[in-house]
Order: C-alpha cells, then structure tokens, then sequence
C-alpha cells in the first residue's frame, strides 16, 4: 500500500511585525515578505526584486504623461498603504535620499488593503504608490496606468523566510519552482 504525504498548507496574511513573531514562535514555517530578516535563525532565499511605481486613474492629467517630477505628485491626492508596510516604509526612504518629508505630500487616505487602493485610484479618488507586480494584471485590463516618478528608484525584494531547522527542504524547492512559473 502507497502512503502518500499529506502537506497541511495555510496562508495567512499580515502585517510584516506579527509575521515575523508568528514566524520566531514556529506559529508559521516560513513566509514570503518584502525586504530581508536579518535574524541568524533563518534562511532567506531571494524570490524576486520588485519596484514601487506611481498609478494614476485612466482620465488623471497625469495618465499621459510617461514620467512625472516629485514635485507634481506633491499636487496629487495621494493614496497610500499604512505607515508600518515595506512598500510606504520603502517610499519614504526613497524620498529621504532627496531630503523629501512624506508630509510634504496631500496623503488623503492610509490603507492596508491594496485592492481597495487600486479600486479607488481606478475611480479617480487619488493616486497612488504600490508594488509593479501588484498592478501588472489590471494595467493590462486597462483599470489604470502606471508612471515612473523622476529620478525615484524604489526597487524591493521578494524573500522567502524559514526556520534553518526546517526540514522539508523538498516542499522549499518546490515552493520556489511553483512561485517562478506564476510570475515568469
């Protein structure tokens, strides 16, 4: 008789702070995140490097444009993902580097929820600053467009996180293969 292994998956998603604690408490096994986990404890293989990029509504003035100067986002309403996530913690930083405070900004909403950000850029309620990769799809569709800010580079990584004792390395290689055919 076969015995087949049973692999008992579950996602969750979370702000970057409870899943670092799930992970150091073995809560998870491992985690696909934004930026590195430095902690000698784990294993962190790079998945992938991202980019930050402005999107703007279809009937924005902007959605013309192929580039647009910080100075002119300064104009826009902006809608952007809660202060403690890497994409907004990356933007600031990318504005630092110009000595650019956020609050120089029209920042007009906080969210969590990225397709409740792109809902609203897509209805012209703002604009935003979100991860490429979370937008590629509906820019396809023509929901909105996306714009590269002027001499603002804010390139991310993608890193899965495990424990270095984890043992089913077999299921790690195989999450990897799994993530590189769905985003090549």
């Amino acid at each position: 008789e076969d015995v087949k292994e049973v692999k008992n998956i579950k996602i969750i998603s979370d702000d970057i702070k409870n899943i670092y604690s799930k992970l150091k408490t073995y809560e998870i096994d491992l985690a696909i995140v934004e930026g590195r986990f430095p902690d000698k404890d784990f294993n962190t293989v790079l998945l992938d490097t991202d980019s930050l990029v402005l999107i703007v509504a279809n009937d924005n003035p902007l959605s013309k444009k192929k580039i647009v100067s910080i100075n002119e986002l300064k104009k826009e309403k902006l809608i952007l993902r809660l202060p403690n996530s890497d994409s907004r913690i990356r933007f600031e930083a990318a504005l630092k580097n110009f000595n650019i405070d956020i609050n120089d900004f029209n920042i007009t909403l906080e969210l969590d929820s990225i397709s409740v950000i792109k809902n609203l850029v897509s209805d012209n309620y703002g604009v935003s600053i979100i991860a490429k990769s979370s937008c590629l799809e509906d820019i396809k569709k023509g929901y909105f467009k996306m714009i590269n800010v002027e001499n603002l580079s804010m390139v991310r990584e993608i890193n899965l996180i495990y424990h270095q004792d984890f043992e089913h390395l077999d299921f790690i290689n195989e999450l990897i293969e799994l993530y590189h055919s769905y985003n090549n």
